[in-house]
């Protein structure tokens, strides 16, 4: 397998190989021939096996990928950079500050006494092993102190399900006031996903296809419909062409070729993929 030239994205959106970057200093090519030769012979030390990947995760990269290329989003994005927080910083250290004493409390009170109480250990262990969840549990328990433990069907009184969609409220501990400001002050992580989807330890791949197919009608009024449409070239090619968007196509056409052999494209190509790309950086 032919390995690909290396290829250096900056902060502006434009792309560079490093050969072209190293082309005056012989010395660094040479070493950069060794070192390339060596990775090829040893492809298990640097090259882990490749998850395979999601719809979503393509989706999610090619939204990225739209978004860094979008000239009003890039001008919004320089409009909040410039811009500063109507608040001041030692207010929200004074609130992190608080947060953390709760926390700290909260941890003194659970390991004092909640950790500490055998029952309490005894219910996360049966928990756990049983997969049954701690309000399943305490049902469980309430049953069985008022003697209708046997032939009580769970079903009939309760939703568990191997799998739990939530509209998102509430979030993990954060580590850090950085983690502190996004998840528990501005908490616009929970208008990007605004639904969880939980996963039973005993689940299945079916029964988690088959949740998300009999509850979408649930989950869909709070989601957003979004095309994200792929590009059919790849972002280098795709970024190469626009960077000579001020030529005319004859002459893209013959550059491709030059440094993309592989991409036979003609006048009618350049031009159609110019018109949809002025469409998608919101150049009008």
């Amino acid at each position: 397998m032919k390995r690909k030239k290396e290829i250096i994205e900056h902060s502006n959106g434009d792309t560079v190989i490093i050969d072209e970057i190293l082309k005056d200093d012989l010395k660094a090519l040479s070493e950069l021939k060794e070192i390339r030769e060596m990775m090829d012979k040893n492809p298990h030390l640097f090259y882990p096996p490749e998850e395979e990947k999601t719809q979503g995760q393509i989706k999610m990269k090619q939204l990225l990928e739209d978004v860094r290329r979008d000239l009003r989003f890039a001008g919004k994005l320089k409009e909040f950079v410039k811009g500063k927080p109507t608040y001041k910083v030692g207010e929200l250290n004074k609130l992190y500050l608080i947060y953390r004493i709760y926390l700290s409390a909260l941890r003194k009170f659970q390991k004092k006494y909640l950790l500490s109480d055998k029952y309490y250990k005894l219910k996360k262990s049966l928990c756990r092993k049983y997969g049954i969840d701690p309000v399943l549990f305490d049902r469980l328990a309430h049953g069985l102190r008022n003697n209708s433990l046997d032939g009580w069907d769970f079903s009939e009184d309760s939703s568990s399900d191997t799998c739990i969609f939530e509209i998102v409220d509430e979030y993990e501990t954060p580590e850090d006031i950085h983690g502190f400001h996004i998840k528990t002050v501005d908490q616009i992580t929970k208008s990007i996903y605004p639904v969880e989807i939980k996963v039973h330890m005993f689940a299945s791949k079916r029964d988690v296809i088959d949740f998300v197919e009999k509850r979408w009608n649930l989950i869909s009024p709070f989601l957003k419909v979004k095309r994200i449409k792929q590009r059919k070239l790849p972002r280098e090619v795709a970024d190469f062409i626009w960077k000579h968007c001020d030529k005319k196509a004859k002459e893209i056409s013959i550059l491709v070729s030059e440094h993309f052999p592989e991409y036979s494209l003609v006048y009618s190509d350049i031009n159609r993929f110019l018109n949809d790309e002025r469409k998608r950086r919101n150049i009008v």
